[in-house]
């Protein structure tokens, strides 16, 4: 165990001392000065923390990095430093970066540890938390780090129920390590350590199903990391953002499924206007309520929650779900194109990534929020379908009060969808903005007339990815294409707001390959 023993009293004093300060006005060793001499063991950010605040030399042992005595005890406490981000909506507020990795997963051992014992469970049960906000819109170099400040810290520990969380998610890994090493004998020499390997590479995406706070790294050997959603609760909490607590008790991704079922069997077949009435809730009826809003309202009161929003629980940030409304026709047919998330581009078209060894490398998918976005959330699909006809008056109810609650599904998306369609998304886009291959393309009319807007101006859009080409894509999203609705300028061209979305057709094909919740 490294040596490095700090009174807490006297720490937090130290820290507080810290907060508010830029990374380069915390910087007593002249580290950006000269970067490239330094063991950036764990990137800029966590060895300005390490050598200047806690004032010790990196290393990289498993063990954790501090004991911080707190009266008579003498507690092991892993140091994390993390960079947030600021979110708006719904309200102004901090989420993480990127994932916080953990330790390695030690997929040839793992079977022979117990949860309390492992190196998992000796990293995540005291942390000391340093948040720093990254304050830039775009990818930047460790030197451009130094006008980053340091914002909070946090003595952390898991309630008893995250901890089940986590011991769960644990052992559904350690149960998948085990299976793949159970099946290969003999010594465990190079071969045999290629043969789990391989074996381990191809059927661990099946952990994405059943993991509710953790993922793990896609490149081997893995590590173990906090998710994105489950670090952004962790952050909220304790930046005042409050998330509201559902009652209930959750401790897996399937104690969720357990009460969508129940949810399901008390309320599938009833409409809106139904359930409206029988949560007694109060929504707008001159025909501006939208599909999405009106399900929100319902699925939080089914839930015994009173948000406005879905995204304003706390259950649905920490498990990592983005509920999405799903409209089908009468006849089960396509729904719509689905809006998923607001494109960074300068986080597209990064370079070079660090990782926790301090090793820099060209980036990959796998290090990309798209990849992340795809391998860390699933889908809560509401579904609705659209009143039938009436078989003798052929009549078919046409108002949104008419739709008929079907159930839930939670999409979980594939290796093969993630490695397919979403690769080649992120590598068409890359490789249009990287080489200047973008374009402002004027839009046509099926009969190849030009697109003309109410204010004169020619619609225009640019060259991106359509659904026409892949089911994942990118499309603007505003009023209109109107010059003043384009706030987004990549390579001189400007444009809308650019969203990566999913084809509706799509997402019918794989709801009808996701089993019943």
């Amino acid at each position: 165990m490294p040596n490095h023993i700090y009174d807490k009293d006297n720490l937090i004093r130290r820290l507080e001392a810290y907060l508010g300060k830029t990374f380069e006005e915390i910087d007593n060793k002249g580290m950006f000065k000269h970067v490239q001499d330094f063991n950036l063991q764990k990137g800029i950010a966590g060895s300005i923390v390490e050598q200047c605040i806690f004032e010790y030399p990196p290393d990289t042992k498993q063990e954790a990095d501090l004991i911080i005595v707190d009266g008579r005890e003498n507690v092991k406490t892993e140091l994390k430093t993390t960079g947030m981000l600021i979110q708006e909506k719904p309200r102004r507020h901090y989420v993480a970066k990127e994932p916080m990795s953990i330790t390695a997963v030690g997929v040839y051992d793992i079977a022979e540890q117990e949860f309390e014992t492992s190196h998992f469970w000796q990293k995540l049960e005291h942390m000391l938390i340093i948040y720093y906000y990254y304050a830039a819109n775009h990818a930047v170099s460790a030197y451009e780090y130094k006008d980053f400040p340091v914002v909070g810290y946090e003595f952390h520990e898991f309630s008893a129920e995250d901890v089940e969380v986590l011991k769960n998610d644990w052992e559904h890994v350690r149960a998948l390590c085990a299976k793949v090493v159970s099946h290969h004998s003999g010594p465990r020499d190079k071969s045999w350590k290629a043969a789990v390997k391989q074996e381990y590479i191809d059927v661990h995406g099946e952990l994405r199903r059943v993991l509710s706070y953790i993922d793990l790294a896609p490149k081997f050997p893995p590590r173990f990391r906090l998710k994105k959603p489950t670090l952004s609760s962790i952050i909220a909490k304790h930046f005042g953002y409050n998330l509201e607590q559902l009652p209930g008790r959750y401790v897996s991704i399937s104690d969720i499924d357990s009460k969508c079922r129940e949810l399901t069997k008390l309320y599938a077949g009833e409409n809106i206007r139904q359930l409206i009435n029988r949560f007694n809730l109060e929504l707008q009826t001159d025909g501006q309520l939208s599909m999405k809003g009106v399900a929100e309202k319902i699925v939080i009161a089914m839930f015994g929650g009173t948000a406005k929003k879905l995204n304003q629980i706390d259950l649905f940030e920490r498990f990592g779900l983005i509920a999405k409304t799903i409209a089908f026709t009468s006849k089960g047919g396509r729904t719509e194109d689905m809006k998923l998330y607001h494109i960074d581009f300068s986080e597209m078209i990064r370079e070079n990534v660090i990782d926790d060894d301090g090793t820099e490398r060209a980036m990959t998918f796998e290090d990309s929020d798209m990849y992340a976005y795809f391998a860390d959330h699933a889908l809560l699909c509401i579904m609705f379908q659209e009143a039938p006809e009436d078989p003798e008056t052929k009549y078919r109810p046409n108002s949104l009060s008419s739709n008929v609650f079907l159930g839930f599904k939670r999409i979980v998306f594939s290796d093969e969808f993630i490695d397919t369609k979403v690769r080649k998304l992120w590598e068409d886009t890359r490789d249009k903005i990287m080489n200047h291959k973008l374009t402002d393309v004027i839009q046509k009319r099926s009969d190849g007339t030009t697109v003309i807007l109410k204010n004169g101006e020619v619609s225009t859009a640019p060259n991106f990815l359509k659904g026409s080409e892949n089911d994942v894509f990118v499309r603007g999203s505003g009023k209109d294409s109107s010059m003043h609705n384009k706030t987004e300028c990549v390579n001189g061209i400007r444009m809308l707001p650019q969203y990566v979305w999913i084809k509706g057709l799509s997402v019918v094909e794989e709801l009808k390959q996701t089993p019943e919740i």
